[in-house]
């Protein structure tokens, strides 16, 4: 009977050890199936984990994205001076704690990466980032890589992510706000050619700016206005003062990261000819809460601000400040006001 008894053991040891081989050899398989497929922003086919609950973001606008998808609490990494966005500090201060994994202009650090056990790491378009996504997946990680360079990009980055987080419903609710501002600002997007405005975009010094293809490019054009930098080429481009005067433009926008004083620009000898100039019509990019000429969801409000000093008369009965608060609580459930926004 002693004898029978070691047999039954050992028979369900033996049994017990087979079934734990057997579903280690089936796990791999199990999670490849339970894999959901993707085609990022590059191209790549991507196996994303069927619950994504571990997140890092690699740079600021794929954060915002994040944000605004209400997928906040995922985040376990985050890219470097979080802290320094009075936009994140405002609306989830806790980011400014979480570890800094690098950003894309200094690189990515894949040890510090790697060790807060994402299971989707979101990176930019440029530099080594197909190389670093190649590097993350030998490692078993998820490397996501959007593209939000323009306004078609950014809807495009919102529905993808809004899948890939199971976030489709407040997905819909963001693109929702992006068509409201599309709509608001369609009167002055289809005026006839000879009916628009020059408005010349200037980044961080005035003879940097836009061509063909860029998002600013894309705002200026749906707010009802012409790039005449856009006939140049395409990408960031250095224009020339006679560039400048030869198109005489009737608006001028700098951007948030313009290094220039506007009131210096103003004085300044050789553009006071311009119809901007003698108009008194340049204007920052505005809105110290986050950069609304940088690509992120909050791009399309710029798209209303733009078109509404441009054609003042035609927005007269528009409330603004409603707009922009309306906007900021759909996308980040608090108003543009709450978070520290002002007009």
């Amino acid at each position: 009977m002693l004898s029978s008894k070691k047999e039954r053991k050992a028979l369900r040891r033996t049994v017990l050890i087979f079934s734990l081989s057997l579903f280690l050899l089936l796990v791999p398989v199990l999670k490849a199936e339970a894999a959901r497929s993707f085609t990022d922003m590059m191209g790549r086919e991507i196996a994303v984990p069927e619950e994504v609950e571990r997140v890092v973001t690699t740079y600021k606008s794929a954060t915002q994205f994040v944000l605004a998808l209400n997928a906040g609490d995922k985040l376990v990494g985050v890219s470097l001076k979080t802290d320094k966005q009075p936009l994140f500090v405002n609306l989830q201060p806790e980011l400014a704690e979480l570890p800094q994994v690098g950003s894309k202009r200094n690189g990515i650090n894949l040890e510090t990466t790697l060790n807060v056990d994402p299971d989707l790491v979101i990176l930019y378009p440029h530099r080594d980032a197909v190389e670093t996504a190649e590097k993350l997946e030998e490692q078993g990680v998820t490397a996501l890589i959007i593209k939000p360079e323009s306004l078609t990009q950014i809807r495009e980055t919102t529905e993808l992510l809004g899948k890939v987080l199971k976030k489709e419903k407040k997905a819909e609710e963001v693109l929702a706000a992006y068509d409201r501002i599309a709509s608001l600002t369609a009167k002055t997007a289809e005026l006839a050619a000879s009916e628009k405005k020059k408005i010349y975009f200037a980044n961080s010094e005035f003879t940097d700016s836009v061509g063909a293809g860029m998002m600013q490019t894309a705002l200026i054009k749906n707010a009802g206005g012409i790039n005449p930098a856009a006939e140049l080429k395409s990408g960031f481009i250095k224009v020339s003062p006679e560039n400048i005067l030869a198109w005489n433009p009737e608006l001028i926008i700098v951007s948030q990261y313009f290094n220039g004083d506007l009131e210096e620009l103003n004085r300044e000898n050789k553009y006071q000819n311009l119809s901007a100039f003698k108009n008194k019509e340049l204007y920052r990019v505005p809105s110290k809460l986050e950069p609304w000429d940088f690509p992120s969801p909050s791009t399309f409000i710029a798209q209303l601000w733009l078109a509404q000093k441009a054609y003042p008369a035609e927005y007269q009965d528009l409330n603004y400040q409603n707009e922009v608060n309306d906007f900021y609580q759909t996308l980040y459930g608090k108003t543009f006001e709450e978070l520290g926004g002002e007009f």
